[in-house]
């Protein structure tokens, strides 16, 4: 079986709208397995519908992988390895400074509150 051609340009795109720049933040500093997409719109501020639709043009590139969880849906991102998907995220970052800051702070916040909560 033929690996699928990984589009690194429409990757790009979709992680450089705002509501993309969460992955951006979630693949360069979350160091657990999967995220929960619930959590993950609550952080972002994006209706879960959205974000799930993202999810899925996302899964579609090969970028995560989506995992069904009773009514909950968790996210595993699969392509962080790949030295194309480092530099897009870089320039992503670099590109999208401020908003990628606020993002980043609301990321850590919940990351402290889950510790303070014991979770």
């Amino acid at each position: 079986m033929a690996l699928k051609k990984v589009n690194y340009e429409e990757i790009k795109k979709i992680l450089s709208l705002n509501e993309g720049l969460g992955f951006v933040c979630i693949s360069k500093h979350y160091h657990k397995n999967k995220i929960n997409c619930s959590r993950l719109s609550e952080l972002l501020k994006i209706p879960i519908n959205r974000l799930k639709e993202l999810c899925m043009k996302l899964e579609e590139l090969g970028f995560l992988k989506m995992h069904k969880l009773g009514t909950e849906l968790e996210i595993e991102l699969i392509l962080m390895e790949d030295e194309n998907i480092k530099n897009i995220l870089d320039e992503i970052i670099w590109d999208n400074k401020i908003e990628y800051g606020n993002i980043y702070k609301r990321f850590i916040t919940m990351e402290f509150m889950d510790f303070l909560n014991g979770k």
